[in-house]
């Protein structure tokens, strides 16, 4: 890469395009996810998520030989996270909504690490803020409806003693000019940067750890987490554990159509609490659309669903990707206008917003029912 920290899990380039991601992947050492590799998941799971048929998630670390294992008997399970900086938006969700079919389909355990930690060191964040936007956080994943029997919520201040007794295992085997060189950082920078990632790496292999045998690990992801696995994957097997395998995502795009969904700019993205004339007024004046300039050129030229933010926005909340095939090709014909599509994406949106509310109250008193503990392993 032109700049090899285009990309780190603090920090992505606003010059950051689509048709980059394929040329990132694989300069960090990833594999695209092909047809015979989307058999396969296909034919495991019973079905091929909307996700990875539309090229969300779309490259992957060793996930044929995990598949492969499965295949054989050997059962894993899964890891994924959240640094609970702020309030969520729908662009924070979607790995979670993606890890959530992977969990029924494979009927597998979930650990989740909300890395409240990694925010009180790399950001100007209060402890307080942190507790607050922590447990919000929680609740907001926890209501898209996962099994508790089988999800983990792994909080590091809460579990720090666990975490630190594997991290510093890690950690012996992670030098400062390897942190530097991953993740750009600077000898100005807090120690705390340079120790987070051993930390980052606990959960990929603390169940192996915790049962004594190992048990493969998949970790879905946003590709600008995929550093701090790469160096994962590196230190594990000299601690006597598998490589964990990961499946990879693009970033959701921001309601102006470049970069990505930003906790600090509200008007970058849909949040969790927004109210429904708050969203249509986002939908309205700020986001990016593929449609034409008049009425006119849209019924005579189409739009371009694609590059559309209400469109791509609906399309990941459908289900049935015939139903979404349907409104893309009227949208592209001209047959659907500009604000049309918008009011389509409202409605699939605010719909979203009610059966995750509905959720809140039950996961709310029932929290500790997820908490992370390693008797639940035993």
């Amino acid at each position: 890469m032109t700049d090899e920290h285009e990309i780190t899990p603090w920090n992505v380039s606003d010059t950051f395009q689509e048709a980059q991601y394929e040329r990132v992947a694989t300069e960090f050492g990833a594999k695209i996810i092909d047809e015979p590799l989307k058999y396969e998941i296909k034919e495991l799971a019973g079905d091929l998520h909307r996700f990875i048929q539309y090229g969300i998630f779309f490259a992957h670390r060793d996930l044929d030989l995990l598949l492969d294992g499965y295949r054989k008997g050997r059962k894993f399970y899964l890891y994924t996270g959240r640094g609970p900086s702020g309030k969520m938006h729908l662009g924070h969700l979607i790995p979670f909504i993606f890890t959530k079919w992977l969990q029924e389909r494979f009927n597998v355990d979930l650990v989740i690490q909300i890395t409240d930690d990694e925010k009180f060191i790399f950001r100007d964040s209060s402890r307080e803020d942190l507790d607050r936007f922590t447990r919000e956080n929680i609740v907001d994943i926890l209501s898209l409806g996962f099994k508790p029997e089988k999800t983990h919520v792994l909080i590091d201040t809460k579990n720090s003693g666990l975490l630190y007794n594997y991290g510093i295992q890690v950690a012996k085997h992670i030098t400062a000019s390897t942190v530097k060189s991953v993740f750009g950082l600077k000898d100005s920078d807090n120690i705390g940067k340079f120790f987070f990632t051993s930390i980052q790496s606990v959960p990929a292999f603390i169940v192996s750890a915790i049962t004594g045998h190992n048990v493969p690990c998949l970790i879905p992801y946003a590709i600008d987490q995929d550093p701090h696995f790469k160096i994962s994957r590196d230190i594990l097997p000299k601690l006597g554990y598998d490589k964990p395998a990961s499946i990879i995502s693009k970033f959701i795009p921001s309601l102006k159509g470049t970069g990505k969904m930003s906790s600090s700019d509200e008007n970058s993205g849909i949040y969790l609490d927004d109210e429904n004339r708050t969203i249509k007024k986002k939908l309205m004046k700020y986001a990016f659309s593929g449609g034409r300039d008049t009425m006119e050129e849209q019924r005579k030229f189409g739009a371009n669903p694609d590059v559309d933010f209400a469109f791509n926005t609906y399309r990941m909340l459908e289900p049935d990707v015939a139903t979404a095939s349907k409104i893309y090709n009227e949208y592209k014909s001209g047959q659907i206008l500009s604000g049309e599509m918008k009011m389509i994406a409202y409605e699939k949106i605010v719909d979203f917003f009610e059966a995750l509310n509905s959720r809140r109250d039950s996961v709310s008193k029932n929290m500790e029912d997820y908490m992370f503990s390693p008797d639940r392993f035993l």
